[in-house]
């Protein structure tokens, strides 16, 4: 008994650390992109969340303007279009975290709040912690590609130089990380060159810090709302015949509206992300494709650069409609968890009255800008989406041929 109570608390303090692991990520990428959703936003926050605004958002109009001027070639197409829309989706994060900053530190503060009571309670502890190992794996497996694939993206133009240097080849090609055309000439090797190279350096590091913050911070989120709702749940089921029902039923129907609201709040903010997000995240995965279909002639290097861009693409969708899924899920049971109590036995009318209207709510659910249920359907329309647009590029493809 004493080693299973040891082994029981291990694996509290394990997941517990997981928890403090994955928040101290999100903070600290949302922190170089001046979003970070507590207190009051001071000059540093504003200037950076500005300049990620700017940059990813200007990057993004000389990448698509590099995609129309290519439109002939689909190849060279899709490379700018690809990683244009993936900077625009950059630029649409910064400013709705920005915009809706007010609700987003409301949320975090009354979230964290009713989380950290939680965690002080033994009873409590394991079941608010239930689902954080799945939380923090996939925040790990996205932030390992988009740094992989950001950190190649940064360096390839670089080993090529030094592969050119060794190999006394004259005159150096110089080229920059990003497939862009800029309204003005780039000499080679000059000033304007290795400013342009910083710039795109820069953007590489606002897609790291933008895109491993903001997505986690969404399973964030539903990983301490769907905490609450398993309190609720281990509440209604252990509630004693000797406790007030009236005062007990008026707390616990006050935290779910509270829950309820922090889920609407999730969807305002999240929901026109998640819109835009699966829709480019289709387009994006059929361009991947559509590259890969057209591996005559490319490295083994480019080949995981595409594998880890694309595979970034497929877990940030599935973040998203996991997530859902999960929100889904653990509402249903906490349905079934007021049922399954002894509020038959209870002696108060009104007690039983307020359990039936409970019993007829429906889940909780996060809609994409209330047009798509956020699940794991999601996901999987996505990828049956972007399919449809790779056969489609293909059968153009064969046309221009």
């Amino acid at each position: 008994m004493n080693m299973s109570s040891a082994e029981e608390a291990m694996k509290e303090e394990i997941k517990f650390e997981e928890y403090l692991a994955f928040t101290r990520s999100i903070k600290y990428c949302m922190l170089l992109c001046g979003i970070w959703p507590t207190g009051q936003p001071g000059i540093l926050d504003r200037v950076l969340s500005i300049l990620a605004i700017t940059s990813t958002s200007t990057l993004s109009i000389v990448l698509l303007r590099f995609a129309f001027a290519n439109i002939t070639n689909i190849s060279l197409m899709v490379r700018g279009f690809s990683l244009g829309t993936s900077y625009l989706s950059l630029a649409l994060k910064v400013i709705l975290l920005t915009f809706h900053k007010k609700t987003v530190s409301a949320l975090y503060t009354i979230l964290h709040k009713y989380h950290e009571e939680a965690l002080a309670d033994k009873k409590l502890r394991s079941r608010v912690l239930e689902k954080i190992t799945g939380f923090r794996r996939l925040s790990w497996i996205q932030t390992c590609l988009v740094i992989s694939g950001s950190l190649m993206y940064s360096f390839m133009p670089i080993i090529f130089m030094i592969i050119q240097l060794r190999q006394h080849m004259q005159p150096i090609k110089y080229i920059l990380p990003l497939p862009a055309l800029y309204p003005w000439k780039i000499q080679p090797g000059g000033l304007l060159y290795k400013i342009t190279y910083l710039f795109e350096m820069y953007n590489m590091l606002c897609m790291t810090t933008i895109t491993c913050g903001v997505d986690p911070l969404f399973g964030y989120f539903i990983f301490l709302i769907t905490g609450q709702l398993r309190v609720l749940s281990y509440e209604m089921i252990n509630i004693k015949p000797s406790d007030n029902h009236e005062e007990f039923i008026r707390q616990w129907m006050t935290k779910f509206q509270v829950l309820k609201d922090c889920c609407r709040k999730v969807q305002k903010i999240y929901g026109p992300i998640i819109l835009w997000q699966v829709t480019t995240n289709a387009a994006v995965i059929c361009t991947i494709l559509f590259q890969i279909s057209q591996g005559k002639g490319i490295s083994v290097a480019k080949y995981v650069l595409i594998l880890c861009y694309s595979g970034g693409k497929i877990v940030q969708t599935f973040i998203y409609s996991w997530a859902g899924t999960v929100l889904t899920n653990e509402s249903e049971a906490l349905t079934e968890s007021v049922y399954f109590s002894d509020w038959p036995e209870a002696e108060r009318q009104r007690f039983r009255a307020i359990v039936l209207i409970i019993l007829t709510q429906k889940p909780l659910k996060i809609s994409a800008a209330n047009w798509i249920v956020v699940s794991n359907d999601l996901f999987v329309m996505t990828l049956n989406t972007a399919v449809s647009y790779f056969f489609l590029l293909k059968t153009v493809e064969e046309k221009q041929s």
